[in-house]
């Protein structure tokens, strides 16, 4: 039987706050759940829409957004690719005079959708076309050749989420691309699963299980293959688990010494190195965009507050946001290592802050009744999905980092995402 000293220990000093203790623990996977092992790996797949509510609810920001008519030659595409842009904080959709392009989509093939952006002012329309497995991940990459074209940025429509969901009555882990489209259930164990995190090129998920023994192990999914296998299984508590950039690394927290300590390992788990030597909980690693760095959450000082250190060891430095006392789940940008995204305590619950290294400053992003937790970049830098939460509900949203735009993916129950964006 596995030794739970460590857990018993972790019990003990979360308790000192119960805020602390319920948040922390369950982002933290250190509340132990006495449940029998049962193992299944066979995905059942969702109904394909019903997760999506799109459209903006919000506008947070005063930046300036580019207003586009979106067309297309089937209703089921232009329903898509409105919803899609209505998403982006970037775009308005709008009908008719007031747009400064029309964006027009047709189907070219089973797994092919042409795009075109023609100027309302005059001059040559962009056109591109996108493929994929689907004529709907076809239709995300065109779009994202848009979207390339007129902010800049690179699009994320074709990227993919991973997430939980208590939706059939068990936390179990969901997969489908940004929409909530071709949904697939990618867990079925009778027992607590959290924190699923992609691999860099989409083929992997490592989260953080309890199915095996009752205690939390770190699992690793090949979602092509549909297979799993114990990840980390040491005594004590494995959670976690994060790749880096490249793929190569993984960080994760882990307790067999009896105290929680950041570990960096290879991609199979093998050649374990020790970041960390002190008795705080620490939670959330992440990676900087380059891979030389680990930003994450700890409580020495008796809250969790945001730490960074080097991804080859050595001394612990502080993350001053000044935005509050309470810091923790941070998310680095991809694209600009001078921001981490990351939630902290706001009056009576959560919001998401941004702060930047190169001003040492840090702002608010979200002000929303209920709470915003659980940042996650996408690949263009500028827009975080995150999970609202009011009460027991919990819901997928994004907000452009920018203008500060919010809207709802998911009107289903839905937390804790990972975000992907696949090469083709």
């Amino acid at each position: 039987m596995r030794c739970n000293a460590a857990h018993v220990w972790y019990k003990a000093r979360m308790v000192r706050s119960t805020t602390f203790f319920h948040h922390w623990a369950r982002r933290a996977g250190l509340a132990a759940l006495a449940l029998a092992v049962g193992l299944t790996a066979t995905p059942a797949r969702a109904q394909s829409g019903d997760a999506v509510n799109g459209g903006n609810i919000t506008v947070m920001g005063q930046a300036k957004v580019i207003p586009v008519e979106v067309t297309a030659d089937s209703p089921q595409l232009a329903a898509l690719m409105q919803r899609a842009f209505s998403v982006h904080g970037a775009f308005q959709v709008v009908a008719g005079t007031g747009a400064e392009y029309t964006l027009h989509f047709a189907v070219t093939g089973a797994t092919s959708v042409s795009a075109s952006a023609q100027p309302h002012s005059g001059g040559a329309a962009f056109t591109t076309e996108g493929s994929g497995g689907t004529w709907r991940e076809a239709a995300y990459r065109a779009a994202d050749a848009l979207v390339q074209k007129l902010t800049g940025l690179p699009g994320f429509f074709a990227g993919k989420i991973a997430f939980v969901s208590h939706r059939t009555g068990q936390p179990e882990i969901f997969v489908s691309d940004l929409l909530g489209q071709e949904m697939v259930q990618l867990t079925n164990d009778p027992a607590q699963c959290m924190t699923p995190r992609w691999s860099p090129d989409g083929s992997k998920i490592l989260y953080t299980g309890y199915y095996r023994t009752g205690f939390p192990d770190i699992i690793l999914v090949d979602v092509r293959a549909r297979t799993r296998r114990t990840f980390a299984g040491y005594n004590g508590t494995n959670t976690g688990g994060t790749f880096s950039p490249d793929g190569r690394r993984v960080v994760m927290v882990l307790s067999f010494t009896g105290t929680p300590q950041l570990y960096v390992s290879d991609d199979e788990g093998r050649h374990l190195h020790a970041l960390t030597k002190n008795s705080a909980l620490k939670s959330s690693p992440c990676w900087s965009p380059d891979g030389s760095s680990i930003a994450f959450s700890s409580d020495p000082r008796g809250s969790p507050l945001l730490y960074q250190i080097s991804a080859s060891g050595g001394a612990t430095h502080s993350i001053s946001t000044y935005l509050a006392g309470y810091c923790a789940e941070p998310s680095w940008n991809p694209r600009d290592p001078n921001l981490i995204a990351f939630m902290a305590a706001n009056g009576g619950g959560f919001q998401l802050g941004v702060y930047n290294f190169q001003t040492r400053t840090a702002n608010w992003l979200t002000s929303e009744p209920g709470s915003g937790i659980e940042p996650c970049w996408t690949n263009d830098g500028r827009h975080i999905i995150y999970t609202h939460q009011e009460g027991s509900h919990q819901q997928l949203y994004i907000v452009d980092a920018i203008s500060g735009r919010t809207a709802i993916l998911t009107s289903r129950d839905a937390s804790q995402v990972s975000f992907v964006y696949p090469a083709q």
